[in-house]
């Protein structure tokens, strides 16, 4: 059986996460903060959660989609934590 040999992420897709990230933190942040939400903690919970499943995350991007993980499940106590990755 040959080895696969697709290439990975690339560099620029790391910049894109990169780029990702930094928007969900200051979204989720305001959000958080709101009493008044645009959207509800689960949708932001769920779109983090996608992320994580469909991305190739290097250990500091994992560390802040983890992070928002918990700033979300702080503000509300009704969100259900999910498995995170160690």
């Amino acid at each position: 059986m040959e080895p696969d040999r697709r290439p990975g992420p690339s560099a620029y897709k790391f910049l894109l996460t990169d780029a990702d990230l930094v928007h969900l933190r200051s979204v989720i942040s305001m959000e958080v903060a709101d009493p008044n939400r645009v959207f509800p903690l689960f949708y932001w919970r769920r779109r983090v959660a996608r992320f994580l499943e469909a991305q190739h995350l290097l250990p500091a991007q994992l560390a802040a989609a983890s992070s928002l993980l918990d700033m979300i499940e702080s503000a509300d106590p009704d969100v259900r934590p999910l498995a995170k990755a160690s």
